[in-house]
């Protein structure tokens, strides 16, 4: 067995039956116990072990001496550094997860850790290093000289006590600076003292300026050599004068005492060394672990500890690091628990993911300098401990983020759970997991899989890296890829045939009693919001013929969408204003529509019997909500003025028709070529009936064996009229003329150059568009390899596209069969309608129009006016704007509508 999972489920199986109380493997209620792993230690390093493991599904207890979980993070770092708020709301996440604190729960080391073996799969030892250097030299044991880890320890589990002192912080790295400056904080004079010149101080520069500013006095160039005090308490330091060495390996130039110079004494009240950690010692006849002469244990590459089944991480490992080594040190930790379990061979190590693509970063590109980010002024942060840094305003968090390189990776921050809020949509402790889908057909678009993936029903979509070709080659490819799954799929379905309306879902119609609900949504107050808005909307119930108003946190989300559905039909509500960031309720989606708008779109007209009709939307995230956070006033006031006019605009809807359109469900198909030959061959093998008739000037003359092909021997074609659903092929044969009537049309290489389109009887003929996007060249709207501007013509062998006629059949095939709806062509709310009393009959309408829209019809007098298929209308406002009569207009926002406005807007 190699899955490492399976493994797991062995292992634990046959330990559960080899123990000596002889019971089953799985227990009573049908659930096995999960491994248990012990963490001793709760600061970063066992913080970040505990949580990766319980991601894992490990039961994980740590154990921690102290009464309260964080190790250093608690009892080591200030709160002005690292405010207690954010520590317990990170310490209940990982509680959340599953993870047990046993506080106030000492654990002897190391004779503890053969116990916690007894009872866990697996020990991690973090107990970090709290043990601080000494300097070495004389009066280091004087009282009121210690260590600084000691006296932090001390202070942060106090409740801040006033230290009026002089006192001397000995150290120059970033630790000796963040305790002279939490001593400055409660009340004490520092001097802090470096052996090294100041500009070659080792901490942070930012360290250094804040102290400063803070009031801390620094002493460098000083070695201290004695501590001197009266009564055993210090009172005076004894320092000799340095200057900088030779650069060791690393390039450091240690500091070496100027021979010949006299020593400096200085009187202070209290002195705390601050020059690093060092280790746990043992005795080692007592100690299982490994450890090295400096007092820390030593791993393997594993995090092995030494004895099977122990583990150790974090600072006792590494010696003093920052909090984000620790946590590594505990990640790498967790794995290497998992891995041993699981017997996996998996790597333990945590490394930037590898499977992300990322855009090269350009060679030229100028540095842009960090933002300076606001602090609290020197004078406010001596006040206490509140957090000095404020973090980034707005403008400029956006300028750092605009310094982002692909970072590439979550932190884990938790941030994005605040802002998702109720919603709950983010789940961080989610593991991935295998998902097994079932499938009749299986399309290989990579070719890269290809090797590993055999069988009758896998189509390959791709060709040879030698030619690749196009986008519309590939797309061409994916098309014929389609159609043969679908032929492999439907080899035995049957497709509709005939003549036939698709079905029409039940629509409720716009009912002529008017009982309102307003929904508003408040965008979960992402951008802003304002209380008195509340206030505003609740009087609004008290408004005529208004039955129910809600504010929403989100409108989007599948709960809320629900609920308003279950108001709409308890309340039986036959208008509805929905204020949120839905432009509008008509059933497409245009380059305005988000996910958000098309998810709440569909949550509420999909099979929820609400209609389209009966909704008047206002889009408020994008007219409103932005102005809150630069002009509130304006923003309300928008606000109001936007949800009245939707108001009104509900009391006014008219309902948005279905109307019914026959269509004619089968294929003619114009040509004898091989393209031509295959694309009636797939439609039949899909199920569908096909007209196979002999281009102009070349007759038929094959038949295919097929009982859903009729081949029209002998005939060809002379014209062609109608639309998709209604196309009207007429051939010659026999030397008399006839014609079919089919859905959709497939033209054969030679039919498109010679056979004439006429969309009416008695109108000349027209030319229709084929051609498709090109880089560089505008003014082409977008046409896929094969479609043309007529909707349900295509051509079996487009013009550019350097596939096989075979290829190419498929294609076309697969672009005739998907032409037919599924359901009611609805009108869209968009579409022109022609007044018919004002209609001249012009035809200029007929002439622009790009998509054969536009017919005539006989009016009464004898005469003829423009009719509008909305069907096949894309409601571009073409023919309105060339219509010398005004006949053609919008039927909803028409030209009186917009001539009203203009007058109010002027008046």
């Amino acid at each position: 067995v190699d899955d490492p999972l399976a493994i797991r489920e062995i292992k634990r199986f046959l330990s559960d039956c080899d123990s000596s109380s002889g019971e089953s493997a799985i227990p009573s209620d049908g659930v096995r116990q999960q491994e248990s792993v012990a963490v001793i230690g709760s600061g970063p390093a066992g913080l970040a072990a505990s949580a990766d493991l319980a991601r894992l599904g490990y039961r994980v207890t740590v154990y921690d001496k102290e009464a309260g979980a964080g190790g250093l993070l608690r009892y080591g770092i200030g709160p002005h550094r690292l405010p207690r708020h954010v520590l317990e709301r990170d310490l209940k996440y990982i509680q959340d997860m599953g993870v047990a604190f046993a506080l106030s729960h000492p654990v002897d080391l190391p004779a503890g850790i053969e116990a916690l073996k007894q009872s866990h799969d697996a020990v991690i030892v973090s107990c970090g290093s709290w043990s601080d250097r000494k300097l070495g030299v004389p009066g280091e044991d004087l009282g009121n000289v210690e260590g600084a880890i000691a006296f932090l320890n001390r202070l942060y589990r106090e409740d801040f006590p006033v230290l009026s002192e002089n006192i001397a912080v000995i150290g120059d790295g970033n630790a000796a600076f963040d305790l002279a400056r939490v001593l400055r904080r409660i009340g004490s004079r520092v001097t802090l003292v470096s052996w090294f010149p100041e500009n070659l101080i080792p901490a942070d520069q930012e360290e250094i300026v804040a102290a400063r500013e803070e009031g801390v006095e620094i002493l460098d160039r000083l070695q201290v050599v004695e501590f001197s005090g009266k009564s055993g308490y210090l009172n005076a330091i004894r320092c000799m004068p340095t200057e900088p060495g030779p650069p060791d390996a690393a390039g450091i130039p240690w500091p070496k005492i100027i021979q010949g110079r006299d020593s400096l004494e200085f009187p202070f009240d209290r002195a705390l060394i601050s020059i690093g950690q060092q280790g746990l010692f043992f005795e080692v006849s007592d100690c299982c672990l490994d450890v090295d002469p400096k007092g820390f244990v030593k791993v393997d590459e594993c995090m092995c500890a030494g004895i099977d089944g122990v583990y150790a991480a974090g600072d006792m490992v590494t010696g003093p690091s920052t909090v984000v080594h620790s946590m590594a040190s505990g990640r790498a930790a967790a794995a290497a628990v998992h891995r041993h379990i699981t017997m996996s061979k998996e790597s333990s190590k945590h490394s930037r993911p590898r499977d992300i693509e990322l855009t090269e970063i350009p060679s030229g590109m100028r540095i842009q300098k960090r933002p300076e980010m606001s602090w609290l002024h020197p004078s406010e942060r001596l006040k206490g401990f509140m957090e000095a840094s404020q973090g980034w305003d707005a403008p400029h968090a956006i300028e750092e983020a605009h310094r982002c390189l692909q970072c590439g990776s979550c932190a884990e921050c938790l941030e994005c759970l605040t802002a998702c809020g109720e919603d709950g949509a983010i789940v961080h402790q989610k593991m991935n997991e295998e998902i097994i889908e079932q499938a009749g057909v299986v399309i290989l678009a990579d070719p890269a899989m290809a090797p590993s993936i055999k069988g009758e029903d896998v189509v390959r979509a791709y060709s040879t890296k030698k030619s690749q070709g196009t986008v519309h080659d590939m797309v061409v490819r994916g098309f014929a890829a389609a159609s043969e799954a679908l032929t492999l799929l439907n080899a035995h379905s049957a497709a509709p045939r005939g003549y036939g309306v698709p079905f029409l879902p039940p629509d409720t119609g716009l009912s002529p009693e008017i009982r309102m609900g307003v929904f508003v949504c408040r965008c979960k107050d992402a951008m802003g919001w304002d209380p008195q808005i509340d206030r505003w909307v609740e009087q609004i119930t008290s408004r005529e013929k208004v039955r129910h108003v809600e504010i929403l946190s989100s409108a989007c989300t599948p709960e809320a969408a629900a609920a308003m559905v279950r108001t709409i039909r308890t309340r039986r509500l036959t208008r509805v204003v929905l204020a949120s960031c839905v432009c509008c309720s008509l059933d497409f989606i245009c380059s305005a529509c988000t996910d958000q708008r098309s998810r709440l779109k569909a949550a509420l007209f999909t099979g929820t019997g609400v209609s389209r009709s009966m909704v008047e939307t206002c889009n408020i995230r994008g007219e409103v909500l932005h102005y809150f956070r630069q002009d509130p006033v304006t923003a309300k006031k928008r606000f109001y003025g936007l949800l009245e006019r939707a108001i009104h605009r509900a009391r006014m809807l008219k309902p948005l028709p279905s109307p019914p359109r026959t269509y004619n469900f089968t294929t003619g198909i114009i040509g004898t070529s091989e393209a031509a030959i295959q694309s009636a061959l797939a439609m039949a093998q899909m199920g569908n009936e096909v007209f196979l008739i002999g281009g102009k000037d070349s007759p038929l003359n094959c038949r295919l064996d097929h009982p859903n092909i009729h081949c029209f021997q002998g005939a060809s074609v002379i014209s062609l009229s109608g639309t998709i659903g209604k196309f009207q092929i007429s051939y010659v044969s026999g030397g008399n003329q006839r014609s079919v009537n089919a859905g959709a049309v497939i033209l054969g290489p030679r039919a498109s150059r010679k056979v004439p389109y006429i969309p009416q009887e008695g109108l000349p003929g027209r030319t229709f568009v084929a051609s498709m996007q090109v880089e560089g060249e505008g003014g082409v709207p977008f046409l896929f390899p094969g479609s043309t501007s007529i909707a349900g013509l295509f051509l079996a062998i487009p013009s550019g596209i350097h596939v096989s006629p075979l290829k190419m059949g498929l294609a076309a095939a697969i672009l005739a069969a998907s032409a037919m709806p599924r359901g009611p062509r609805q009108s869209k709310g968009y579409t022109v309608s022609v007044n018919a009393q004002l209609c001249r009959s012009c035809g200029r309408c007929y002439m622009i129009c790009p998509y054969q829209a536009i017919s005539f019809q006989k009016n009464l007098v004898g005469g003829w006016f423009a009719v509008v298929d909305e069907a096949l209308c894309k409601g571009c406002g073409n023919c309105i704007s060339v219509c010398p009569s005004n006949a053609a207009d919008s039927p909803y926002r028409n030209q009186a509508m917009l001539e009203k406005t203009i007058e109010e807007m002027l008046g």
